[in-house]
Formats: C-alpha cells, sequence, structure tokens
C-alpha cells in the first residue's frame, strides 16, 4: 500500500521536480507524516508557476528535505503543516530572449468554476522554512538575497494565532464575498549585492558591497474573495519592518545606483525582445458594479468592519537609522581647502509609513485608507486640483469630446503613494575629529515643543497620477505631489553644506554614468507640486569672537507658514505685485516670464518674524516683525527669475552690537559662497560649462529703521540679575517706540 502511494507521489511531483525516485520519500499514511529527502526542482516550470521576467532566469533550485504532517481528523480546524529545511535558488540575470512559455502545470489542479472544501484545505495551509537563499549572477554583478525562520500561517482578523481555522474567514453570505487572513513573518533578512571585476573599467572603481541587514519583519495579506469561484477581487498587503541600521560609504551607494542601471537595462533590453501583452482596462475592471452593490447591503457586523473596497500595498517601518559615510579617497577627489577628514552624516526617521493605491477613485473621501486621518488639508488641496482639472480641460471646442469628458470623469481613477514620517532628525556632517559633544541638528523637528496630535506626521508626500479605465483617448488630469514638512527647525552649518554638496556631485555622477536620467525629448508635462511649510524656524549663527556680553549669538527666523505652489490658480491675481505693473518699459523680458511663464512657482508666507538672541533658552530681541511676503519663481533651461515683495512695511529694529554682528554675518556668507563657487568648479572640471543666470526684483513701499543706542551703565556680564534687567528694560523702551 505504501509503495502504491509512494509511486502516485513521484509521479504527480516528477513535473516539478528533476530525478525523484521512491527511495527519497518516507510515509506514515495513518499518522499523515511524510518526508522527502533532496528534491531538485525543475527550474523550467519553477519560472512558468512565478512567471518571472525575461531577464530574471532560475539556473538551480532545491531543497534540502521536507516534512508534511497531514490531521486527518481535524482538516477543517487544523492546518496541514509543511517543513522545509533548506531552500536554494540561483538566478542568472541575463537579456536573452525568453522561451515561448508553456502550459501553467497548476492549471489543472482544481476547477476554476467551484470553490470549496479543498480549496479551503490548501489555502489555509501552513508553511516553515529554516532559511531562504537566493543567489543571483551575471557579467557584471553578483549578490544573494537571505531569509532565516520564514513561516507562512493563517491569523485572525486580528492577526492573532488561532487554534480554529474557522476564526480565520469571514464570510457573508448577503455579498457571497469572503475575507481571509494570512502572515508571513521571518527572523533575519539579508541583502547583499557587489561588483565583480568587470569588462568596462568605469564599473572597477566601484567595486564596493552593498549589504543591508533587518531584524525581523512580516507581511500581512488580507484578501477579498468570491465565495463561488474563489477569484481574488482585493488585496491588502502590509509589510511591517522593525528597526533598520544601515551604515552607507558613498562607494555602496554608487554600488547601488549603477546595479539599478544594470537593472534597468536588462528591463529595456527584455522589452525589446519580448512583445508584451497587456490586457485592456475593460478585462480587469476595477470596480465590480455588483460587488459594490452587494457591500452595501452587507448585514455581517465582523465583515463590515474588516472590509476594504480597494487593492492596496502598505510598507511600516518602526525606525530607520541611516549612517552615511564618506570613505578615505585620495586629495585630488576633494576640492580645495577641505577640511573634512572622512565626513558622516546620521539620518534617523521614526516611523515610515508608504501606502499605494494602484487603482483608486480619484475624488473619493479617503475614509477607507489605512491610517489616513479624513478629512486634511492635502484631500481638500487633490479634491481642488482636480476641480480646476476639469474646468481647464472642459474648455474644449469639441463638443463631443467635452460631452464625454463629463459623462466619464466621475469614473476617474488614480494611482497615489503616500509617505509619512513620524518624526526626522538630521545631523550636522562630523568627522574623525568631531567630539561627540560638539555633534548638532542640521534638521530637527518640533514635535515635542507644539504638542502634536499622534495623527499628524512631520513630513507628508502624495503624489498622484490620473487616467480614464475606460479610454485612453480623453483628456486626463495633471499629476500632482503635495509636500508637507513641520513644523522644524534648521540649523546652517557650512561645512555641512559643503559636504551634501560633495555628495550630491559624487551621486550624480553615478546617476549620468549609470544613463538613469530620463531622455530630455520625452514629451512628458510636469506635475502641479505644493510645497507646504508648516512652523518653520531658520537658525543662524552669527560669528565670533563674542568679547562682549552685549554681542547676539544667533539669528532666528521664524513664521506660522510657507507655501510654495505651481497650481494656475494661484496666479490668478498679478496686480498685487507692483514689479510687474510700475514702469513696464523696466526688464520686459523678466516680467513676461514671471508673468506668463511655463515652470512658474508662486510663493507665499504667514507673517515673519526675525529675532536676535544670546543662544538657546534666551530671550530674544525683535528684528523684523509681522511681515508676509509674496513671490513668484520661474524656471527655465537657464533662466531662473526671482521675484519677492512684502504685503506691508518693513520695520528694522537694530542697535550697534546686532549692526556689527549682521556685518560679519555678511562677510561671512560672501566668503562661504566664493568657497562653493570654487567647490563647483573643482567639480564640473572637464566638463562643459553651464551658465545660469538668477534675476532678482523686489518692489518694497517703505521701510523703517529704528536704530536703538544703549543707555545707562553697562551691567558685568557676571551679575545675571542686573542681565535680567537690562534685557527687560531694553524690550520696554522698544515696546514704546
Amino acid at each position: 500500500m505504501t509503495s502504491i502511494i509512494k509511486n502516485q507521489l513521484v509521479k504527480h511531483l516528477s513535473k516539478f521536480t528533476k530525478n525523484l525516485k521512491p527511495e527519497q520519500i518516507s510515509l506514515d499514511v495513518l499518522k499523515g507524516n511524510s518526508k522527502l529527502q533532496f528534491i531538485e526542482i525543475n527550474e523550467d516550470v519553477l519560472t512558468e508557476i512565478l512567471e518571472l521576467p525575461s531577464w530574471l532566469k532560475i539556473k538551480k533550485a532545491y531543497c534540502t528535505g521536507v516534512a508534511v504532517n497531514v490531521p486527518w481528523t481535524k482538516l477543517k480546524t487544523c492546518p496541514i503543516q509543511i517543513f522545509i529545511d533548506e531552500i536554494n535558488v540561483d538566478v542568472e540575470l541575463t537579456n536573452e530572449k525568453k522561451k515561448a512559455p508553456k502550459s501553467n502545470p497548476l492549471g489543472n489542479l482544481g476547477d476554476s468554476t467551484s470553490y470549496g472544501f479543498i480549496n479551503k484545505i490548501v489555502e489555509n495551509m501552513s508553511l516553515y522554512i529554516s532559511s531562504v537563499e537566493i543567489n543571483f549572477d551575471s557579467d557584471v554583478f553578483g549578490g544573494s538575497f537571505m531569509l532565516q525562520r520564514l513561516s507562512v500561517e493563517s491569523r485572525s482578523p486580528g492577526w492573532a494565532q488561532v487554534k480554529d481555522l474557522r476564526q480565520t474567514r469571514i464570510t457573508c453570505s448577503t455579498s457571497n464575498r469572503t475575507l481571509m487572513f494570512k502572515q508571513l513573518s521571518w527572523h533575519l533578512l539579508r541583502i547583499e549585492a557587489s561588483a565583480k571585476t568587470s569588462k568596462n573599467e568605469q564599473r572597477s572603481k566601484i567595486n564596493a558591497p552593498l549589504r543591508l541587514i533587518t531584524s525581523g519583519g512580516k507581511i500581512r495579506i488580507a484578501l477579498k474573495k468570491n465565495a463561488t469561484d474563489g477569484s481574488v477581487i482585493h488585496a491588502r498587503i502590509q509589510t511591517i519592518l522593525d528597526d533598520i541600521l544601515w551604515v552607507a560609504t558613498l562607494p555602496q551607494l554608487r554600488s547601488a545606483i549603477s546595479f539599478a542601471s544594470y537593472i534597468a537595462d536588462l528591463v529595456k533590453e527584455s522589452q525589446k525582445n519580448n512583445v508584451i501583452s497587456t490586457a485592456h482596462a475593460s478585462d480587469n475592471p476595477f470596480i465590480k458594479e455588483a460587488d459594490k452593490s452587494s457591500d452595501a447591503k452587507t448585514t455581517t457586523s465582523a465583515y463590515n468592519i474588516f472590509h476594504f473596497d480597494q487593492t492596496s500595498y502598505h510598507l511600516h517601518v518602526k525606525k530607520i537609522d541611516l549612517h552615511l559615510c564618506d570613505d578615505a579617497h585620495t586629495a585630488s577627489d576633494y576640492p580645495p581647502d577641505w577640511d573634512i577628514d572622512s565626513g558622516a552624516m546620521q539620518v534617523t526617521l521614526h516611523q515610515v509609513l508608504i501606502d499605494v493605491y494602484p487603482k483608486a477613485h480619484a475624488q473619493s473621501d479617503r475614509s477607507t485608507w489605512m491610517r489616513y486621518p479624513n478629512p486634511n488639508p492635502i484631500a481638500t488641496w487633490f479634491n481642488s486640483h482636480l476641480n480646476e482639472q476639469f474646468m481647464l480641460l472642459g474648455n474644449v471646442e469639441d463638443e463631443t469630446t467635452k460631452q464625454r469628458l463629463e459623462r466619464c470623469w466621475p469614473q476617474l481613477i488614480g494611482f497615489f503613494v503616500v509617505l509619512r514620517v513620524h518624526d526626522l532628525t538630521v545631523q550636522c556632517v562630523s568627522d574623525m575629529n568631531t567630539k561627540k559633544d560638539a555633534l548638532t541638528n542640521l534638521f530637527e523637528s518640533e514635535r515635542h515643543l507644539h504638542s502634536l496630535p499622534s495623527d499628524q506626521q512631520i513630513v507628508h508626500v502624495e503624489f498622484g497620477t490620473f487616467y480614464h479605465p475606460h479610454s485612453d483617448k480623453l483628456p486626463v488630469p495633471n499629476s500632482a505631489v503635495y509636500f508637507q514638512l513641520g513644523p522644524f527647525t534648521v540649523s546652517f552649518d557650512e561645512r555641512t553644506t559643503r559636504w551634501c554638496c560633495y555628495v550630491v556631485h559624487a551621486l550624480s555622477s553615478a546617476i549620468e554614468d549609470g544613463n538613469l536620467i530620463p531622455e530630455k525629448d520625452l514629451d512628458v508635462r510636469p506635475p502641479t507640486i505644493k510645497i507646504s511649510l508648516l512652523m518653520p524656524r531658520l537658525v543662524l549663527n552669527l560669528p565670533g569672537p563674542f568679547t562682549d556680553f552685549n554681542f547676539p549669538q544667533r539669528l532666528v527666523a521664524s513664521m506660522s507658514s510657507l507655501s510654495i505652489s505651481s497650481s494656475p490658480y494661484d496666479f490668478k491675481d498679478h496686480k498685487k505685485f507692483i514689479s510687474l505693473y510700475r514702469k513696464k518699459k523696466e526688464y520686459p523680458e523678466i516680467k513676461q516670464r514671471l508673468s506668463s511663464g511655463k515652470n512658474r512657482f508662486h510663493l507665499s508666507t504667514s507673517p515673519v518674524w526675525i529675532e536676535i538672541d544670546h543662544g538657546p533658552q534666551t530671550k530674544g530681541f525683535p528684528f523684523l516683525h509681522d511681515v508676509s511676503f509674496n513671490g513668484i519663481v520661474a524656471i527655465d533651461k537657464d533662466q531662473v527669475d526671482v521675484l519677492v515683495e512684502p504685503v506691508e512695511d518693513i520695520s528694522i529694529v537694530v542697535d550697534h552690537y546686532q549692526f556689527l554682528q549682521l556685518t560679519r554675518l555678511g562677510d561671512k556668507f560672501t566668503q562661504f559662497f566664493d568657497q562653493l563657487t570654487l567647490d563647483m568648479k573643482h567639480y564640473n572640471m572637464g566638463k562643459p560649462k553651464s551658465n545660469v543666470r538668477v534675476d532678482f526684483l523686489s518692489a518694497i513701499a517703505r521701510i523703517r529703521l529704528y536704530i536703538v543706542l544703549t543707555m545707562g551703565e553697562i551691567p558685568s556680564p557676571y551679575d545675571q540679575s542686573a542681565m535680567n534687567n537690562f534685557n527687560h528694560s531694553f524690550m520696554d523702551r522698544l515696546s514704546e517706540v
């Protein structure tokens, strides 16, 4: 009896394996236990099952051992358990032409018209793998991808472990829909990639291994299926990672960019060699009317709580600690007067959330989006953007196109990507000589100072692009990007700015060498951009020496909001700009670009307040206050035009100590920009010159300047009470001005 079952197993498994013999199988039918030793998997069949792209070719795949436990008497409540020791797969990156696909071996395993007990048993199986290692190889790069202690289990809707499999499904008899929940988890993820000794000498200089290691993570998969035929209607996939610590050097980042370039070239080549068939939008409609109407009739309370109406993908990382380092190089790599030896910068991000909605209703209220507070200003702006685009696109002469657009507009679909960061800190650059006490922050959020609600993020970015699901000939709205940041403090640091310019140059050179820059000839409309900075604060450290306690140490500029937008509806009223309509014959070309150029951005601020103080936690003295600004920035290929105008009269208050410090600050910035100019010349050595001209226009109706002189005896800096009285008396005198 056992030998007959073994022969049948060999017969069926031979479709997926190589050289499988009955001796490799140990079987205990009554207990439901079976084991298979060293199974070599058929590469061609595995490729067809996984539907891999043509530039990925499996060369070898095997597992060292498989054990199966089947609870014959409890199949409704207990899962079939599969235990695998090790899985090893060798993959080759190639641009060879893909063979004609054969019929999928899994296509005949079940009846697609019925969804019964056997299908549920297969779906509820639990899988445990000790380790999975995938090695990839090519002419230029090699690497590996490894997972340890991988498990796949059915879970409850709250993602808890269950003893009864019936708790892992929710079925609504009214809508004929089933929700099921699976969780994939692992204890260690390691990714490595490195460049080989290449034929191309350009790649040999970036031969640095790229490594990424995470301690653990999980993927939660919720499926909404048709209870009749088992077809998947929607899926919600969440990837949750623990803390990620990544120490990346510039050579490693160059390797990553070069690797991305190599993959992009393979994808382009494979697209030339293979005919890609794309299904028409109507073949796979995003919203099934039957599903939509049936969901409205559901009466199962549990189903109503956990159901979802669209496919989405989510990534949640608890903490990312990124250390960007500059490995030691020869002196010729650095610009002249370089004083940063092996610079490093630390970036810390807390609770990073990335959500992708590939087929969402463009005008939906977003109430079903995960962890998304609704309503909010960003969702409101996207709706207003669509309304503006509808009015612009509706101004067509063809009446038929206009009527079709009005009819199809409510069915507009959007592809949305949402990036949110709960908290963010960026340290200034440090080197081998920097002491721990001397570390300062370049960027620091002020979440703790303003007591922000838990659902408000420091960084919130949304991108949306739109299309009509049933027609590719109707005009579509322009893509849109909304970037919100704040509240935060930025401290200007000269050394960090120089080092960041060096890093940007190194990475941009790698991107240019890898041909990853989009072609300039492509006719792609730039997206509509909105940037909103909430409660930004800029800190400028004034130069020393501070020989007198009256010399201020910092200049602090703050405001409630700063808005930058390229929406055409922000340019309705140009008459508020004096510079554009007074003395029109002066600078006509600049004014023409500012008033009707293509790539324009409108800038507006809330009242700006600038103070000068004697360091952190000291009382500031007003320098400029309660002045709002409006402006326009027009960007062309080699031309940037800037127009900034104050809304109110400018009032400046300064004493002779502050005036002296501001003079020093001006000299400091002049020297710094001269140094940056020399750095840019060093970076662009041997490249064609590109001169970008910047024109600045402004019209100020009135400036009031108040010069305050110190009165009375100057107190000693060692007498704290006298200093406090001096500060308060100074503020009282200002209030009387």
